[in-house]
């Protein structure tokens, strides 16, 4: 199965669990009564090299999250993606593990069942029907997506995620290490090619980016840093936001096609 049938999918099952426990509100979505509404007992112990597993049996389950996690936007996301599992996958995964390099991997050339419970999780976190009126008409920025995130006490990634996903706006959200890309998530509305090359642009932001600076922003970007089909043209340009996560020894860039090109 393609990609855009495997996220369809993911989304309609989250959205499925959400009507039917009538979530109208951020605040209301406590991933733990949702899990025990379920039937899905949720606890915080301390595991080697994983930030959580699933165990199930028939239409019950246990989620175990790490209890070394700081973060409550990261205890939230490994409880949702470990419930995509139990709602998508309930006769190939009896025990699941997850770690930060699954929950911080947005490529569809991943596995697909671990691609599958982070789209999951990311509509069952920040439901479309939610984010939507908070982001429409606004200019995309990693300052709205930090506003999104503490709302919704999600991790950036996943926000920047979602909001890609559910912008009007052509944008899209790339990972970067080591001047290196490993995955992108385009908006329904970005009509570019991506560069087939991996290696990223020394005068991009997310080159910029790094231990000692955690943050840039630009809005005259050459677009052939990162588009196909631009190389030379001085006079295309988007913006891109970029931050940097020590902790991941990672970068993100927010790109946003703002003027026509």
């Amino acid at each position: 199965m393609t990609a855009r049938p495997r996220k369809a999918i993911a989304v309609a099952k989250a959205k499925e669990l959400l009507n039917e426990l009538r979530i109208r509100h951020p605040s209301e979505i406590d991933i733990e009564r949702i899990a025990a509404f379920k039937k899905v007992l949720v606890r915080h112990e301390p595991l080697q090299g994983m930030d959580g597993r699933i165990v199930r049996d028939k239409n019950a389950a246990i989620i175990t999250v790490n209890s070394a996690i700081k973060f409550e936007g990261q205890r939230r996301f490994v409880i949702a993606h470990e419930l995509g599992h139990f709602f998508l996958h309930p006769t190939t995964r009896q025990i699941e593990t997850v770690n930060a390099n699954q929950i911080n991997n947005w490529s569809e050339r991943q596995e697909v069942e671990e691609y599958e419970a982070n789209i999951f999780a990311a509509e069952l976190l920040m439901p479309e029907t939610l984010l939507g009126p908070r982001i429409k008409g606004i200019r995309p920025s990693f300052d709205l997506i930090e506003t999104l995130s503490a709302e919704f006490h999600t991790t950036l990634t996943a926000t920047a995620v979602q909001f890609v996903l559910n912008t009007s706006e052509e944008c899209a959200i790339v990972s970067c290490s080591k001047r290196e890309r490993l995955w992108f998530i385009l908006s329904r509305q970005f009509s570019f090619p991506m560069l087939e090359e991996t290696h990223i642009h020394g005068c991009s932001c997310a080159a910029e980016v790094g231990i000692n600076k955690r943050s840039s922003r630009s809005s005259q970007v050459e677009a052939g840093y990162w588009l196909d089909g631009f190389r030379g043209d001085h006079k295309s340009s988007l913006t891109e936001d970029a931050r940097f996560f020590p902790s991941l020894d990672r970068s993100l860039s927010l790109l946003w096609i703002h003027d026509a090109i």
